[in-house]
């Protein structure tokens, strides 16, 4: 298994390291932005609103990494340590990608209710499955970067016009969107399980301790 694993991780630790890092971006931009009980005016506010949404599908993008789950299984010399080794690193990195939508995407949906718009929070749950499928499906074969809006737009805007205009594209929009719903449903159901499991415990322990004294 350790030949297998550092193999994967000699070939992989870049792209899955840096594809990582983008998608916790959103995470990051989520605590800053959806912190306040009111609706901001500031320009600043709404200018990291915008890079919010161009960052937001890099999350569920990991996803799309499989494809290159075939050469590493290729690369690696039994079915043992494909189970053992390359699967693993793949589903941490899928699973990061997909918690840290779950997080960004949250804290939006809490700030909605928040500022009393919690009746939208179900509808923007879609939206943003939707701008994520297509960020996605720009990301994956249109090779378009989140900045690339920001700092070349006019190329970006052809590029998005040439690819979102392809004959093939809706349909791959709308598998993408389903993986995102899917997905992000799994996270959610694991992480809320998870919290609820861990608030049980130390509510538990809590009253063991308190009757102890």
């Amino acid at each position: 298994m350790a030949p297998n694993l550092t193999g994967v991780l000699r070939r992989d630790a870049w792209w899955m390291g840096w594809n990582t890092l983008l998608a916790w971006i959103p995470v990051l931009l989520a605590w800053t932005l959806f912190r306040g009980r009111a609706v901001s005016r500031s320009p600043f506010w709404w200018a990291g609103l915008v890079l919010f949404a161009l960052f937001l599908p890099n999350a569920p993008y990991v996803v799309t990494d499989l494809v290159h789950l075939r050469s590493d299984i290729l690369l690696s010399t039994q079915d043992g340590p494909v189970v053992t080794a390359v699967l693993p690193v793949y589903a941490l990195l899928i699973g990061s990608g997909f918690l840290a939508y779950y997080l960004a995407l949250g804290a939006a949906l809490r700030h909605l209710g928040r500022i009393g718009l919690g009746a939208w929070q179900g509808r923007a749950a879609v939206a943003a499955h939707a701008l994520c499928a297509i960020g996605i499906f720009l990301g994956r074969w249109a090779r378009l970067n989140s900045w690339e809006p920001v700092v070349a737009p006019q190329a970006a805007l052809e590029r998005v016009f040439v690819h979102l205009t392809w004959q093939w594209a809706p349909a791959l929009i709308l598998g993408t969107f389903a993986v995102t719903w899917v997905g992000h449903f799994m996270t959610r159901a694991v992480a809320e399980a998870f919290r609820d499991a861990a608030l049980k415990s130390a509510r538990r322990l809590h009253g063991v301790l308190g009757a102890a004294d």
